[in-house]
């Protein structure tokens, strides 16, 4: 996606899902990439599916065995298209993961698993409905809202990212930074030693897209950047955009949204909202490992 300096967009190309491939390597089954249609590659995922979880320490020696961005567990519960989800990066437990949980979706829904073409998944953050419509995954996530930070915590992030900004935002985990241009997130080059100094799980670099300029076709555009959980610059992260939808659409004035995230894989979310809930949409590919 990237040739020197800045994000390049790649050309449309077919709107339909992968099918799945057969991949060598040993570790792990099954890798699926969230977000990836036949434009952008999108964000893999391990999925591992038991009737009972290992223990945590375990759980994280998988997940450094297979060094994907997110490995996710899943266990069968009783009631039909039920399961227990948790997510795990290389060095910690998630609270929330989006494109692991539509990984898991795509991949259950691909082995019959979905009554109805619907999954529900109980987590840590309570219970995240999944579902098919058309060929892509909808996901239905909390709403994470943001306030605006203390002039410290202003001066303290702007320094550690090293780029003027428009405005700074915090939510329970994560702070959103939000710039005038969209030229600014996909130029940006991070220096991840420095934002590891920022006390957060990740950053959300964002702006609103030019809608005459060549990205148009987006509403808004972001990166996010979590070093101290062992992802540098993660490729498509769903929870930053629960954070990201209900800020950008009281600006814009609007529910429906397409985001793109700048990453090197890169990936679209469709992004609306019902029932409270922030509901994102996406395509994925399906790998099996021998």
């Amino acid at each position: 996606m990237t040739a020197g300096k800045g994000f390049i967009l790649p050309p449309r190309s077919s709107d339909g899902m992968f099918d799945a491939e057969q991949s060598d390597g040993d570790t792990p089954s099954v890798v699926v990439y969230a977000f990836a249609d036949g434009r952008f590659a999108g964000n893999p995922a391990a999925i591992m599916l038991y009737d009972r979880y290992p223990a945590m320490a375990e759980c994280l020696q998988l997940a450094q065995r297979y060094r994907q961005p997110v490995t996710v567990f899943l266990r069968t519960l009783e009631e039909t298209g039920h399961f227990e989800i948790r997510w795990f990066t290389q060095n910690a437990e998630l609270d929330l993961c989006g494109h692991g949980t539509l990984a898991a979706a795509y991949w259950l829904f691909r082995a019959g698993n979905g009554r109805s073409n619907r999954i529900s998944f109980h987590s840590r953050n309570g219970l995240l409905d999944a579902w098919l419509q058309g060929d892509a995954v909808r996901v239905a996530l909390p709403v994470i809202d943001t306030i605006p930070v203390d002039p410290m915590e202003y001066e303290a992030v702007q320094r550690y990212m090293g780029i003027p900004v428009k405005e700074i935002r915090k939510a329970y985990d994560d702070y959103v930074v939000v710039v005038d241009h969209e030229r600014v997130v996909l130029d940006y080059e991070p220096n991840f030693r420095s934002i590891a100094q920022i006390d957060c799980r990740g950053v959300v670099l964002t702006a609103l897209v030019d809608p005459g300029g060549a990205f148009g076709e987006f509403d808004i555009v972001s990166r996010f950047f979590s070093p101290r959980i062992a992802i540098n610059e993660d490729q498509v992260c769903v929870s930053a955009h629960c954070k990201l939808y209900p800020y950008w659409a009281r600006v814009l004035g609007r529910t429906d949204l397409r985001a793109l995230q700048a990453s090197e894989s890169g990936g679209v979310l469709e992004l609306s909202s019902s029932d409270g809930r922030v509901i994102v949409g996406g395509r994925a590919k399906l790998v099996l490992r021998h």
